[in-house]
């Protein structure tokens, strides 16, 4: 068995952080590969840039698919999910929902730390299409870009993730971008709540998928 972890931008920063972030949680045999898509925008903060990184997602994952057996769409847009669970019977797993199935069994509302304020109602439509706005406390943008420093990334994080916790009633945080990784247990300590890494998520999910020896259905969505 063996896990492709994409990230589908092509900032190098950002795949290194969830490189860094993948070997805290080495699996015990199951080998693990992240890469990156050069070809992508650096970041992707606007429908056109996800429409770009889809389009060179989908042409990469023709080349990758047998190589692998499950894939993780390190993107918390959960850009090309669908397409690529409709292309194998093997798992695809997207960061931004696995991070949302983590969060529901820590708490009764989870809040997610955005980026800018233009991602809000991208997030918003995004907890709609898996039916969860009822757990969803708020959505917090931070102002921040999908490439920053160490320290603005922590500090607007905590700005935001105090606000989610004190203002909307949130019990457990969810970072809501890739380029966000590494940072959850430290803001953890610090707000007093779960915080939800997207990568890690996934990376859980997608070996406990694997184990149990689990494919995406075929019965109809995915036809």
């Amino acid at each position: 068995m063996k896990i492709l972890c994409i990230n589908p931008n092509s900032s190098k920063e950002v795949t290194t952080g969830i490189k860094e972030t993948c070997n805290k949680y080495p699996l015990t045999d199951i080998p693990l590969e992240v890469i990156d898509i050069p070809e992508s925008p650096s970041g992707i903060e606007t429908y056109q840039d996800a429409a770009l990184a889809e389009k060179y997602l989908l042409e990469k994952f023709f080349t990758l698919e047998k190589s692998y057996d499950g894939f993780i769409i390190a993107c918390h847009s959960d850009i090309g999910v669908d397409v690529l669970r409709e292309l194998t019977v093997k798992p695809v797993i997207g960061i931004g929902e696995a991070s949302m199935l983590f969060a529901l069994p820590l708490g009764h509302k989870f809040s997610i730390l955005s980026l800018k304020e233009k991602k809000i109602p991208q997030k918003e439509d995004q907890v709609k299409r898996y039916g969860l706005e009822d757990r969803c406390a708020s959505i917090r943008a931070t102002g921040l870009g999908v490439v920053a420093t160490y320290q603005d990334k922590k500090e607007k994080l905590l700005e935001a993730g105090f606000k989610a916790v004190k203002e909307d009633g949130a019990e457990v945080l969810i970072l809501g971008c890739a380029g966000m990784a590494g940072l959850d247990k430290e803001l953890e300590k610090i707000i007093g709540v779960p915080v939800i890494d997207g990568v890690v998520s996934a990376l859980l999910l997608m070996e406990g998928f694997l184990r149990y020896q689990l494919s995406t259905s075929k019965m109809r969505k995915y036809l």
